[in-house]
């Protein structure tokens, strides 16, 4: 992990693979199984290597490292081939996960969260990430540029159709 704080900056990166080595390895043998099972199956070699493109692109976060910088002015996360930036005004409630935050748009908890808001993980670092996302969210409610918002310890995971107007019934 490489952090540094100063003034009204956090930089950091993260690379999962580097704190789950076990899962590293058990990804690259279901990814190295799913090849050699494509090839037997199929015997052809086009098949195989669109079948290990598409699950590779779908793990790739994990084995490559993203680079997070937060300022004043807003967040920016640095994949391989990624850029996403936001300025802090865009984000109205944040939740803390034991993995991560999640920087979201809405008030209150929604599906969409997850596509437009901002997903920072932690990487040993998570007192210095959360101080300093609420000392700029309670920034933006102070000068009125948040609408209100909060922190939760609640799980990201849990979403249904909370925040889409509607409560789910059992049927």
């Amino acid at each position: 992990m490489m952090a540094s704080l100063s003034g009204e900056s956090l930089n950091w990166t993260s690379w999962p693979m580097l704190r789950s080595p076990i899962r590293a390895v058990l990804a690259v043998a279901f990814v190295v199984l799913m090849a050699w099972t494509m090839q037997a199956l199929f015997r052809t070699t086009y098949f195989t290597v669109v079948a290990v493109l598409l699950v590779w692109g779908q793990i790739a976060g994990f084995f490559l490292p993203t680079r997070f910088s937060l300022t004043a002015d807003g967040v920016s996360v640095r994949g391989l081939v990624s850029r996403r930036e936001k300025n802090w005004n865009e984000f109205r409630s944040h939740y803390v996960d034991k993995e991560g935050m999640l920087l979201s748009p809405f008030i209150e908890r929604s599906r969409l969260e997850r596509f437009r808001g901002v997903s920072l993980q932690f990487h040993g670092n998570k007192d210095e990430v959360v101080a300093f996302v609420e000392r700029m969210m309670a920034r933006n409610d102070d000068t009125g540029d948040s609408a209100e918002g909060g922190v939760t310890d609640e799980p990201v995971e849990r979403l249904g159709d909370e925040g889409q107007g509607g409560r789910a019934s059992a049927a």
